[in-house]
């Protein structure tokens, strides 16, 4: 029987908040993206959970971020009342050293191609405006505005 398709997320802007921007392979200082637990315990019953980083081809990045999930994982879930019956454990979460072969990928950097270059979200001019939503300067997802704009 085949396993579950692998999800890949991105770990900075994704699982981490990372309001400050890159500060070391090993520094992580924001705590974690809120409702990040609650959705995985939904999602490991269809994906296999794999987190991908920058961080990721360096040993001390990736301890790094398997400490600092660790400990945010035993906070949420000793400071919150949740009301999920079965929450996640560390054990949910891969670490991979390489961007694994992905059914999907979750990115906060990340444009979606869909078959056509000369479609408007792709003009360099486009793409070099873009912001991240821990910019707190992001409109809504490109596609999605001139979508809703029709």
């Amino acid at each position: 029987m085949p396993g579950k398709p692998i999800l890949c997320l991105d770990f900075d802007g994704v699982v981490h908040r990372y309001s400050q921007g890159w500060k070391g392979v090993d520094v992580i200082y924001d705590d974690v993206v809120p409702g990040f637990f609650e959705w995985a315990a939904k999602a490991r019953d269809h994906f296999e959970l794999v987190i991908y980083s920058s961080r990721s081809k360096y040993s001390e990045g990736l301890a790094a971020m398997l400490e600092w999930l660790g400990t945010q994982l035993t906070s949420w879930k000793t400071s919150n009342i949740v009301s999920i019956e079965l929450p996640p454990y560390l054990s949910d979460f891969t670490f991979a050293h390489e961007k694994p072969p992905a059914f999907l990928i979750i990115d906060d950097r990340a444009i979606q191609f869909r078959g056509d270059w000369s479609a408007w979200w792709l003009e360099p001019e486009k793409l070099r405006a873009f912001k991240a939503w821990t910019s707190g300067e992001q409109e809504s997802c490109p596609t999605t505005q001139r979508e809703s704009q029709s």
